[in-house]
């Protein structure tokens, strides 16, 4: 069963080449390409993939309202089973935390030297989210001042936060750990409060960001 993508980049050459790239990998299909946003919307109308790769800075007839987080928040909103990877130049935090606040399952910086969109699209697919690793170092590395917050986790949250981080269910960590399924739900939802998160990708995003994770 593959894992289906559609490319959503107002630069025609960047769409061509993303799909280029993923054509060499047989676990991965490119089912619908858009230059635009409203192109984009239109088509998960007809089908929607698994993963929807998305440029941020979207030119939408002049609109600059109407960019890649505006689509972003659409489609979250119509078809919250599909996964958003932000896929742009902007690696500043004015424009990745409205992202990820907004629900964006993952962000990649098209700057990233090395870039294995396969791998990307793949560990999104597998875990439910995916951060650049400039994304990432960047957080861990520049923002580990706030680990002096008032933030204080229990080491069984700590474990379950690296276990949340490694992609592992609910069910996967209670059994690690040899707690209950419920005992688990309790330690995320409390996590969730401590970091003010809006759901568990945004607390993934967060833990990175205040030093709570090793990259």
């Amino acid at each position: 069963m593959k894992i289906t993508v559609n490319l959503v980049d107002d630069h025609q050459i960047v769409t061509e080449g993303l799909a280029s790239i993923l054509s060499d990998h047989a676990d991965i299909e490119v089912l619908d390409v858009a230059q635009s946003g409203s192109i984009a919307l239109a088509q998960l109308a007809g089908r929607t993939p698994d993963i929807i790769l998305l440029d941020y800075s979207l030119n939408e007839g002049g609109d600059k309202n109407f960019n890649g987080l505006k689509v972003a928040k659409t489609i979250l909103e119509r078809y919250p089973e599909v996964r958003i990877m932000m896929l742009t130049m902007h690696d500043r935090s004015e424009v990745i935390v409205p992202c990820v606040s907004a629900g964006v399952h993952g962000y990649m910086l098209k700057s990233e030297k090395n870039a294995d969109f396969g791998a990307a699209i793949r560990h999104l697919y597998q875990h439910g989210h995916y951060f650049s690793p400039e994304v990432a170092k960047d957080l861990a590395t520049n923002m580990r001042r706030h680990t002096e917050s008032t933030i204080v986790l229990s080491e069984r949250e700590q474990e379950v936060l690296d276990a949340l981080y490694q992609g592992a269910s609910s069910r996967e960590i209670a059994s690690k750990l040899y707690i209950s399924h419920h005992t688990v739900e309790s330690h995320r939802k409390s996590l969730i409060q401590k970091f003010d998160a809006k759901n568990s990708v945004h607390l993934i995003y967060l833990a990175l960001k205040k030093g709570f994770l090793n990259v």
